[in-house]
């Protein structure tokens, strides 16, 4: 009896483990087919691919490995987990396929981040591949992750999304733990917007390009992508975290209907900017402060006002080539005027910062025309000014089909008037030569195709050429100093001892939005901030300190604030010279060495004598960016990054698998039941 009973035992075993592995052998020969791309794949309606830049910051990266807590990384968790358990429609995957590139923040067991592969789908996410530690700011990963969904996911059409913090012209996706190219310091590295270009004109292109970023909606950008992307849908200015979870909307409704065309998902991805569904409810408005609807096969192929055809980048050429040669008419002359068009068109912090160095294009092009009067080319200026106005406006078959942003609202945090002159596009235009502040890529700006196919660089850096060398001659006696090498996000200030002090420097936050960061407090300075060279000069006139009563009161105070440095352990060369003419009077160094977060100060007195270097208290902490995300309301089971290899199964498959075993089990026992009986 004993023995019959074991046999029984071993038979249900037997059965059950067959059961169960059976789930398992075709997990595993899914996980594998994907990633050898071996297996034929049905050529399916959309593919969908988001490029999830989760290794990021709050704000600045800093000497901390450990980004864990960073806002991205909640949203885009949140994300996912609401498009497996809530937004993705029952049985879209046969229509639709959803693949994920989630770049991973910090852990414990992957100090610099980790990149995995995903499929989403209805209450299932399913591993892909592991592609370990990932520079999501590489070009080539960008290509790389868009050439593996087209290989092993074939649809008809290809949507794209980029998911990061977003800077215009100056790129998306900084990835924290991967090297900048230029400099070891804040940002960590990015995608710019020519290596965006070649990714995806390199791996065939897309039909729709969603940039769910800050500043997305950059002339320059677009311009760029004209060759390469059908349709796009970003904002002009900065956003809230809440565009972060754009997907939900926008694939919520394409599962739904996987019919549509890419003009109407890109019409739905805009709708659903402007009156989201599925975003977490806070003090910010709903809706994303700025946003486009962008046609760029519109850019060589649209019409004008009297319906002939029309390319508009040829009208922009020619405005450009406009406005350069009546720079170069009088340049003495028109440098001041240009820069007085330029600061007429002046904008919050909330929408470009000041940093930014970024004007609304449409506005720009407005105001200009207001002064068409004083132009040596006005028939001309008129003519291609105004075609362009109206070629920006937007309207089906133009460059911008759609534009919404926030109304006037006193009831509404970060809304109001502010946002009265975004019209679409920003498009760079610095106000002063200290250019490029912290998005320092060597070049970059001049490499674009807006730059080699226009004279819109040309003209810019006309109005604002870079500065002469040092020394400045027309100075007769000066202090000169100097600082070498200095990560950018370091500032150096300088104070004047007098009543009131006076301030040479970084100019401390929302004191002169639209000052580009410099302040100079003393008539007559000069200030170079070499980025390229990380090297910093100040040229302080002598005549500026006024009569002295004591032959050893200081004259000014030196501050080095690294509360944002990013670099531990960093050596900093300090020089202070008093120089007339051509001679050296006095001159004294030193070197120090800080940690990233210190503030070193000293003091050069009147007797031409500096102090030591010391290490000063650090200051009060302020309010975090408007960036950092509000307390989030996300389950707080959403992470998908530690899935296991099968990926998870859904709720509803795991009861039909468990009552089809149990049935299988009761069946069996029945039937021994049975026998023993007879």
């Amino acid at each position: 009896m004993y023995k019959r009973q074991k046999i029984q035992f071993l038979m249900i075993f037997l059965l059950l483990s067959f059961n169960f592995l059976s789930v398992i052998e075709v997990k595993n020969s899914q996980y594998y087919f994907n990633e050898k791309g071996s297996q034929t794949k049905a050529v399916l309606d959309w593919t969908v691919m988001l490029y999830f830049c989760a290794d990021s910051r709050d704000y600045y990266v800093n000497s901390s490995l450990d980004n864990s807590d960073n806002f991205i990384n909640d949203a885009l968790n949140s994300t996912i987990y609401g498009l497996q358990a809530w937004y993705l429609a029952a049985g879209s995957e046969s229509d639709l396929n959803v693949i994920v590139l989630f770049d991973a923040p910090y852990s414990s067991a992957n100090p610099y981040g980790r990149a995995k592969i995903y499929k989403v789908e209805y209450q299932n996410v399913i591993f892909l591949d592991d592609w370990g530690s990932t520079n999501m700011g590489d070009g080539d990963i960008l290509e790389d992750f868009i050439n593996y969904c087209k290989a092993n996911y074939p649809a008809t059409n290809y949507a794209l999304t980029l998911s990061d913090h977003g800077r215009g012209y100056a790129g998306y996706c900084y990835d924290y733990h991967a090297p900048h190219p230029s400099y070891d310091y804040a940002l960590g590295d990015c995608l710019t917007v020519e290596e965006v270009g070649d990714a995806i004109f390199n791996s065939g292109g897309v039909d729709v390009l969603f940039l769910n970023t800050c500043l997305g909606g950059s002339f320059e950008a677009m311009w760029e992508f004209t060759d390469c992307v059908d349709y796009a849908v970003a904002g002009e200015s900065t956003q809230t975290y809440k565009c972060l979870h754009h997907p939900k909307d926008f694939l919520e409704g394409l599962s739904a209907d996987p019919t549509m065309t890419p003009f109407e998902l890109a019409q739905l991805g805009f709708d659903k900017a402007v009156t989201p569904d599925h975003v977490p409810l806070d003090y910010y408005p709903e809706q994303w402060p700025t946003v486009s609807f962008y046609d760029l096969t519109a850019f060589t192929s649209t019409t004008s006002p009297t319906g002939s055809p029309v390319n508009f980048k040829e009208v922009f050429e020619d405005f450009c080539d406009i406005l350069f040669d009546e720079l170069y008419q009088n340049i003495t002359l028109k440098r001041p005027f240009f820069a007085s068009i330029r600061n007429e068109t002046l904008y919050s912090e909330k929408v470009f910062s000041s940093k930014s160095m970024m004007i609304d294009l449409r506005h720009f092009i407005e105001t200009v025309l207001t002064h068409s009067h004083e132009f040596v080319n006005q028939d001309f200026l008129e003519s291609y000014g105004s075609l362009l106005v109206y070629l920006l406006t937007p309207g089906v078959g133009k460059p911008i089909v759609d534009e919404e942003h926030l109304p006037a609202d006193p009831f509404l945090y970060n809304s109001g008037d502010k946002y009265a002159n975004c019209t679409g596009f920003s498009i760079c235009f610095p106000n002063t030569y200290d250019m490029y502040q912290e998005y320092l890529y060597a070049n970059f700006y001049e490499d674009m195709d807006i730059s080699t196919q226009t004279t819109w660089d040309d003209f810019i850096f006309s109005v604002y050429p870079q500065p002469p060398e040092l020394p400045f001659i027309h100075i007769p006696e000066w202090y000169e100093i100097w600082i070498n090498p200095i990560d950018p996000v370091i500032d150096l200030h300088i104070f004047l001892e007098g009543d009131p002090l006076k301030h040479i420097g970084a100019c401390p936050p929302k004191a002169t939005p639209y000052s580009m960061g410099i302040e100079l407090g003393v008539e007559g300075v000069e200030y170079v901030d070499d980025f390229l060279t990380g090297k910093q000069t100040v040229l302080i006139p002598t005549s500026s300190f006024g009569p002295m009563t004591k032959a050893d009161k200081p004259l000014f105070e030196i501050e080095i604030n690294a509360a944002g440095a990013t670099v531990a352990n960093q050596q900093l060369d300090l020089t202070v010279k008093l120089v007339n003419g051509t001679t050296v009077l006095w001159e004294d160094s030193q070197q120090a060495i800080f940690n990233g977060g210190e503030i070193l100060s000293c003091e050069v007195s009147s007797n031409n004598e500096m102090s030591d270097l010391e290490p000063e208290e650090p200051p009060a902490t302020t309010t975090p960016p408007e960036t950092t995300e509000p307390p989030t309301t996300t389950p707080t089971n959403s992470t998908i990054v530690d899935m296991s290899p099968t990926g998870f199964i859904g709720p509803a498959y795991a009861i039909l698998l468990s009552s089809s075993s149990l049935l299988l089990v009761i069946s069996i026992i029945v039937v021994i039941r049975k026998k023993k009986k007879m």
